[in-house]
């Protein structure tokens, strides 16, 4: 089933809502963060990635990506 709720910003979030995102740094773009909604974080973890690892993320003006949490440890 789809996830439908908050996705993704394009910029940071306002000041009074920030507490429900967590930023990510882009790899390879560590000038970019990608500001992810806690609740689709949640929902992240009832969901199988696609085969090649990826999941699918929309973000209001962006559309739809493809992304991956990476390990930078």
């Amino acid at each position: 089933m789809a996830y439908v709720g908050p996705a993704g910003l394009i910029g940071s979030p306002d000041e009074a809502d920030r507490e429900n995102f967590i930023p990510f740094v882009v790899e390879g773009e560590d000038d970019i963060t990608c500001w992810i909604h806690k609740e689709v974080l949640e929902h992240l973890k009832e969901v199988s990635p696609t085969r090649e690892g990826d999941y699918l993320f929309a973000s209001d003006g962006a559309g739809r990506l493809r992304f991956k949490f990476c390990d930078r440890s």
